[in-house]
């Protein structure tokens, strides 16, 4: 797991205080050894929910005749699923879209000669095991677009925790690791930024779409974060 590590220590020479007072304050504090140091905390943990993006898209001489198609495949795919289990809450449209196709300019004025229309929608799975069936059961309903399978976490938060839990661990124990190299000794934790970047990421995932049927693999999730932390030294 990697860590940026960064030690600072400082003195100040006496030549360089501009008053008594401020040599003073200056030099103590320039006295002071600090560490600089991150760390990365890591959980892997399984799916709980998979998002579907699916729809369909249609071209027809008119605008409406596009759009009446794409609406009438999505509406049945939709209706398919809800029929499935899927929640009505779970199902929110994403795009709705109408492009004029035009002729080659190189054959005289340029016409619109056709309008393709799309229209996707998100799905929810509850169960990512589902999430193959549910895809089969859109695409056998009217669905000719599926624009992909995201995995993710009912309540991130949770893992988000425990990862910058571990990686606050992590940051304690390097900082005296470093420490102790460095013939020093941690006397305080003088500042920690525990918000830092955290991810959640899918490893191993395989998105297989056959003739047959749709086989999807859920693997399992990554969630990260990173904390900094700030500690003052002194020698042991």
């Amino acid at each position: 797991m990697p860590r940026a590590i960064v030690l600072a220590a400082a003195l100040v020479a006496g030549a360089m205080a501009a008053s008594p007072a401020w040599g003073q304050q200056g030099e103590a504090a320039f006295r002071t050894t600090t560490l600089n140091i991150s760390a990365q905390g890591e959980v892997r943990t399984v799916p709980e929910i998979a998002t579907l993006v699916i729809g369909a898209t249609w071209e027809a001489a008119t605008a409406q005749g596009a759009s009446a198609e794409t609406n009438g495949r999505v509406n049945a795919a939709v209706q398919a699923l809800r029929k499935a289990g899927v929640a009505q809450r779970d199902i929110q449209t994403q795009q709705v879209q109408i492009t004029p196709k035009y002729s080659d300019r190189s054959g005289g004025p340029v016409r619109i000669i056709a309008y393709e229309a799309t229209t996707m929608v998100s799905v929810i799975a509850r169960d990512p095991g589902r999430a193959g069936d549910l895809l089969d059961v859109a695409m056998g309903a009217g669905a000719n677009q599926i624009r992909g399978v995201r995995y993710g976490l009912a309540d991130p938060g949770k893992a988000q925790r425990e990862a910058r839990d571990q990686a606050l661990r992590a940051l304690q124990d390097d900082a005296a690791r470093v420490a102790d190299v460095m013939g020093q000794r941690v006397v305080r934790l003088v500042r920690v930024d525990a918000q830092g970047w955290s991810q959640v990421m899918s490893a191993n995932r395989i998105e297989e779409i056959v003739v047959t049927g749709t086989r999807i693999e859920p693997g399992e999730l990554v969630v990260r974060t990173s904390v900094n932390g700030v500690f003052e030294l002194s020698p042991k």
